[in-house]
């Protein structure tokens, strides 16, 4: 037992829409290993797009982002798991959405990030049907030519 787990049990997070939304896009965004400027613009034009965090101000969307890197560093996977808890099947869905198009906008899917995406989809209950979908609808949407 190390010394801080008697700490980790009893200051668990806890998930609103906006936090469980942003962390499963947190994690696609890491699903690479690294995360970079253009990334972070993306993260960024997501909530400003989004209902979700349109009411946001810049700080507050700055506080979500950093509540989503952090639990996703704590937690691992399970953080995926808990935000997944937190939403309803319809916003599972426009999590998974946002996910994929984090993920494809760089035009490269590596094989750690379609792990992610096959992981991503049974942990957030996509059927395979919904999955194809929102995939060939994001690279529609990516096409730079």
């Amino acid at each position: 037992m190390g010394l801080f787990d008697s700490f980790k049990t009893k200051t668990q997070p806890t998930f609103n829409t906006q936090k469980a939304v942003m962390t499963i896009v947190v994690a696609a965004v890491t699903a690479d290993g690294h995360v970079s400027d253009e990334e972070v613009g993306r993260l960024r034009s997501m909530c400003a797009r989004s209902p979700i965090f349109s009411a946001n101000t810049k700080e507050e969307d700055n506080a979500v982002i950093d509540f989503a890197v952090n639990v996703n560093e704590q937690l691992g996977t399970d953080a995926i798991k808990r935000a997944a808890e937190a939403l309803k099947p319809e916003l599972r869905e426009t999590a998974f959405a946002f996910a994929i198009e984090m993920v494809v906008a760089d035009g490269l899917v590596g094989a750690d990030e379609e792990a992610f995406i096959g992981q991503l989809a049974g942990t957030l209950g996509i059927s395979e049907e919904i999955g194809q979908a929102v995939i060939a609808v994001t690279l529609m949407r990516t096409r730079a030519e």
